[in-house]
């Protein structure tokens, strides 16, 4: 009954437009496409995120809005034309068609050889073969069969091939194009459609898989393809722009002579859709089985919550480059034929333009329905450089740390249409907003399907990286090479700072040096020292009066005086042991995942926050317990230094990022 009733719409609305001019029904039809574009809000969001995927900050918010509204008008009008087309004739084409290339058509279908038409999802693709037929060469063109309303799909059938152009449909329409093709009857093929088993190229930046079948069919038949792009210039009004033919090279394999025809038409249609983006359908998911992923790490400026996030990053570079699922095609194939890489990541820090609208994101993240106004509450919250940095960002997954900057990562990740990571308990956001939740055991969060559980901060450091960090660390202006030779006992020492519930004081930390100087005396060797930004500035001043020109000491680096990118990477590739404290989990991860023998000392805790474990101190003794690392007073550390250095224990090695490897595929 739904079948009929809407043949007979179509069939009286049809009437009703054939009977008014061509001007009037096509402003019909785009005012009615502009309707569809409020109607399909999803379906414009899957545009608005295509075009930031193709043209990055190129375009503005406001550009894409205008091209997704231009591009909806635009079908409007196709389906307008559609219904008219009883009543165009060989005058209306005429008036309103021009063409560019028509010596292309001409030579190409009086070259005797068979002639394969290729357009795309451009402009009005429907009317395309259709415009060929009138100029004299009638179209055998594949589609695909609508089922769920076929009487309605018959009459659109029949208003198609009563201008010429003959329409077979998928499923037996190989041998039917074979056969036409044979006769020398020309073909029309839609060829930007994407497909699993199809081919990567290189497509606005990214490997873009395209079906294989019409390139196979040209070089099977050994057909000429002529592309075909249709614009439409205003109104009725439209331009057919024939390009230069070229085949499917037949002196080389089947493989690689479909890869040089998709390749050929690739960068043709791209050309054409920077020409004029309206005119491509943006709507539907092209790039959906791309194996290159674009993961945007937000940072809240705090270089051990940007670590932890790169760890996720590296992660997913590594699971792209050992891709073994079947699903999708493995990463370094599309990598070499494409020649662009699987994961690209980018680091924008977050900044606020107070605290009020930190509150008012974090509101809009945890009360407000996901996909409304979300960018609109950014442009109000953030600072004017940050928001035009994340709005013309494009991202497949976005990775965040700490809670500053997850509620940004909620509202980002829904207008990205993309997969949201936060490491650590993002509280007070419900951890059932993000795709998947990275927190440490500590925290004692309950397990969920989409939370993994981590022995503390997450980190994936190599002995590779810790090589060659430790190397370009010799080579620091202010570190004495002379002393770290090889030959004597290397003694790290990383000094976090204040926190809500530990104070790092100067008396402390003068204990810890004293300690690590006389064991460096007693075994022989040297020390590397640095600070934290937490660290206070007195505890800073006097590591500068005992250590900067202590014989003893080969480096101190400070976080209020120096750049430290890498700092603790080379420390820990140097050190045989290293002394940290215990109130920085991060610190104690990474120096338990540098797989060498790690000394915790607790700083003095803050008269409020006795009679009770702290996070640090239950991390710190689970991994005492497990033998990751060793728990000491502060007298102790001079002489469980020398004993390790003297007889030296195989040290057991931290692997904060096993259990992350399958939550993190099933995410892909």
């Amino acid at each position: 009954m739904i079948d009929w009733l809407l043949c007979w719409v179509v069939k009286s609305l049809g009437w009703v437009l054939r009977r008014i001019p061509p001007q009037a029904a096509i402003a019909v039809g785009m005012t009615l496409g502009h309707a569809a574009c409020w109607c399909q809000p999803t379906r414009a969001r899957i545009g608005d995120v295509n075009l930031k995927a193709a043209f990055g900050d190129r375009l503005s918010p406001a550009k894409r809005r205008r091209i997704i509204v231009r591009m909806f008008q635009h079908l409007g009008a196709g389906v307008v034309e559609m219904l008219r087309l009883p009543a165009m004739d060989e005058a209306y084409m005429k008036r309103f068609l021009h063409i560019d290339g028509q010596d292309h058509l001409d030579r190409t279908v009086q070259s005797g050889r068979p002639v394969m038409f290729m357009t795309a999802h451009f402009g009005n693709w429907e009317l395309c073969a259709i415009l060929v037929s009138f100029l004299g060469y009638p179209i055998v063109a594949l589609a695909r069969a609508q089922e769920k309303f076929p009487r309605l799909y018959r009459l659109l059938v029949s208003y198609r091939e009563s201008k010429g152009c003959r329409i077979v449909h998928k499923g037996s329409a190989m041998r039917q194009l074979i056969r036409a093709l044979r006769r020398h009857e020309p073909v029309g093929i839609v060829g930007d459609q994407a497909s699993r088993q199809g081919v990567a190229v290189n497509f606005f930046g990214r490997p873009a898989l395209f079906a294989t079948g019409p390139y196979e069919l040209a070089y099977r038949t050994g057909a000429i393809i002529l592309p075909a792009f249709l614009y439409r210039v205003r109104g009725p009004s439209n331009h057919l722009v024939f390009e230069p033919p070229f085949e499917c090279p037949p002196d080389v394999s089947s493989e690689e002579a479909v890869r040089v025809g998709v390749e050929r038409f690739a960068a043709l249609l791209a050309a054409h859709i920077e020409r004029d983006p309206a005119q491509w359908l943006w709507v539907h998911n092209r790039w959906k089985y791309t194996t290159a992923r674009h993961v945007l790490v937000l940072s809240d400026g705090k270089q051990g919550h940007v670590k932890q996030s790169l760890a996720v990053v590296q992660i997913l570079k590594t699971l792209h480059a050992d891709d073994r699922g079947g699903t999708i095609r493995a990463a370094e194939e599309v990598s070499a034929v494409a020649g662009l890489p699987t994961v690209r990541d980018q680091v924008v820090e977050v900044r606020y333009r107070h605290r009020l609208a930190r509150l008012l994101t974090l509101l809009w993240a945890w009360g407000v329905p996901r996909g409304m106004g979300g960018i609109t509450c950014l442009r109000w919250t953030l600072t004017p450089a940050c928001f035009n940095q994340l709005v013309n960002v494009y991202a497949d997954v976005v990775v965040s740390c700490g809670a500053s900057t997850a509620p940004v990562n909620v509202l980002l990740a829904t207008e990205n249409r993309a997969k949201s990571v936060v490491v650590m308990n993002p509280t007070p956001l419900p951890l059932r907003r993000f795709s998947l939740a990275i927190v440490p055991t500590h925290d004692r969060i309950a397990s969920r399907p989409h939370v993994v559980h981590v022995p503390g901060a997450l980190t994936t450091i190599t002995d590779e990286e810790l090589v060659l960090a430790g190397e370009r660390l010799t080579h620091h202006p202010q570190c004495r090479g002379h002393s770290l030779n090889g030959r004597q006992p290397v003694i790290s020492v990383l000094l976090g700072g204040d926190t809500a519930e530990y104070e790092m004081t100067t008396a402390f930390v003068e204990a810890v040096i004293h300690q690590v100087l006389e064991a460096c005396e007693a075994v022989g060797g040297c020390c590397l020292v640095t600070s934290s930004r937490r660290t206070p500035a007195d505890v800073e001043r006097l590591l500068q009066e005992r250590l900067a020109r202590h014989p003893r000491c080969a480096l101190l680096l400070l976080a209020g005086r120096d750049q430290l990118n890498g700092t603790i990477e080379g420390m820990l590739g140097l050190a045989r042991v290293v002394v940290v404290t215990g109130e920085s989990v991060s610190m104690v991860t990474e120096a338990c995942a540098s797989g060498r023998h790690v000394l915790v000392v607790e700083p003095p805790r803050r008269q409020a926050g006795w009679g009770r474990l702290t996070k640090p101190q239950r991390y710190v003794r689970q991994l005492a317990e497990s033998g990751h690392a060793k728990l000491l007073f502060l007298r102790e550390i001079n002489r469980t230094l020398q004993r390790l250095v003297a007889q030296p224990l195989p040290s057991q090695r931290l692997d904060a990022s096993a259990p992350l490897h399958e939550a993190v595929a099933r995410l892909l």
